[in-house]
C-alpha cells in the first residue's frame, strides 16, 4: 500500500530516516571520537611546547657560546693564539678565558668600587662621588660646584673634565649629553672582549676635580702581593711610565708606546703605606693593577685594573 501522495514526500521520507540512523552511529561514535580528539590534541600541544622549549634553550646557550668564542677569538687575534703561556700577555689573556671571579663586575663599576675600598680598608679612598644619575636629563648644573668631572661608571676613558662650570653654554652641555649618552650605548666589555664589563648597570656620576697634572702609581699585583710599580705621568702632551720594584729600583722594563723619562722618579713618601693598600685591595684576585695617586699626601684610589 502506497502512504505516500507523491514521490517528493517519498523522497523526504528515506531522507530524514538516512538522517535518524546516521545522528544514531554519530552518538555512538562520537563519545570515542571526542576522547580520542582531546587526547590528539593534547599530545600535539604537548610535542609542540617542548620543541619550543628545545629551540629557546638552543638559542640560549648558543647565544653564550657565541660570545665566549666571540671573547676568545677577538682576545686571541689582538694578541696572538694562546699555545704556551709565557709573555705576560698570553697569561692575562688565560685570565680572560678563565677567571669567573664574580667580583670583577663590582670592582670594574666606578661606583660599586668606593663599596669595596670601604670594606677591604676600612674607608672610601676613592676621589669623592657628588651625583650619580641614570641618564644625563636628570643633571642640574646649578648644583654642581665650579669644577667637576662627568664619567660613566662602566668603561675606560669615559670622562668630561670641567674646569669651570661658568663657562658652559647651552650648546657645551648639548654637546655633552650627546658623547654620554653615545658612551651609555657602547657594551664596552664586548667591544674590548673584557666580559666583566657588560655586566655592569650603566650609570652616570659626578666626580670630584683633584687636578690632571698628577703622579700615578699603578701597582702590579699578583695573588694578592704588589711586585711591580710603574709611574705614569703626562708632561706636555707625552706620556712616560718609567717601573720599579718594591725597594723602588729602577726596571728595565719597556712599554712601547710610553718610553722612559730622561729622569729618574722620587720615591714618594707615601710609598709603604700605598704598598699595603694594594695588597689589601688584590687580595681577592689573581692579578690586578692597582692605581693610586697622592693627592696633598693624601692617597687616593683611581681603579682597580683587572686586565692590564
Amino acid at each position: 500500500m502506497n502512504i505516500f501522495k507523491s514521490k517528493k514526500e517519498k523522497i523526504k521520507y528515506y531522507k530524514l530516516k538516512n538522517r535518524r540512523k546516521h545522528r544514531k552511529k554519530k552518538k555512538k561514535e562520537s563519545k570515542l571520537i571526542k576522547v580520542l580528539r582531546y587526547t590528539l590534541k593534547i599530545v600535539l600541544s604537548l610535542i609542540l611546547l617542548i620543541l619550543f622549549l628545545a629551540i629557546i634553550i638552543y638559542k640560549y646557550y648558543s647565544i653564550i657560546k657565541e660570545k665566549e668564542n666571540y671573547y676568545r677569538y677577538k682576545r686571541r687575534k689582538r694578541n696572538g693564539y694562546i699555545r704556551h703561556l709565557i709573555t705576560f700577555n698570553d697569561k692575562i689573556n688565560w685570565l680572560l678565558v678563565h677567571d669567573t671571579n664574580k667580583l670583577k663586575g663590582r670592582c670594574a663599576d666606578k661606583i660599586l668600587l668606593h663599596e669595596y675600598s670601604k670594606k677591604k680598608l676600612g674607608k672610601d679612598i676613592c676621589n669623592k662621588i657628588i651625583k650619580v644619575y641614570d641618564n644625563f636629563d636628570q643633571i642640574n648644573f646649578t648644583e654642581l660646584p665650579n669644577q667637576f668631572v662627568l664619567k660613566t661608571n662602566h668603561g675606560s676613558g669615559f670622562n668630561i673634565i670641567v674646569k669651570n662650570k661658568t663657562d658652559l653654554n647651552e650648546s657645551d652641555i648639548e654637546h655633552y649629553k650627546k658623547k654620554i649618552n653615545g658612551w651609555l650605548e657602547i657594551d664596552y666589555g664586548k667591544m674590548q672582549a673584557e666580559f666583566h664589563y657588560s655586566f655592569i648597570k650603566r650609570k652616570i656620576f659626578v666626580e670630584e676635580y683633584i687636578g690632571t697634572k698628577l703622579k700615578n702609581y699603578k701597582f702590579l699585583c699578583y695573588d694578592g702581593k704588589p711586585k711591580y710599580v710603574y709611574v705614569s705621568i703626562n708632561d706636555e702632551g707625552h706620556k712616560f711610565r718609567n717601573f720599579y720594584d718594591m725597594n723602588w729600583t729602577l726596571l728595565p722594563f719597556v712599554c712601547l708606546t710610553r718610553p722612559h723619562p730622561t729622569y729618574n722618579y722620587e720615591k714618594p713618601k707615601l710609598f709603604e703605606q700605598m704598598k699595603e693598600i694594594s695588597k689589601k685591595l688584590s687580595y681577592d684576585f689573581k692579578f690586578v693593577r692597582v692605581d693610586l695617586y697622592d693627592v696633598n699626601n693624601e692617597i687616593r684610589l683611581g681603579e682597580l685594573n683587572l686586565l692590564q
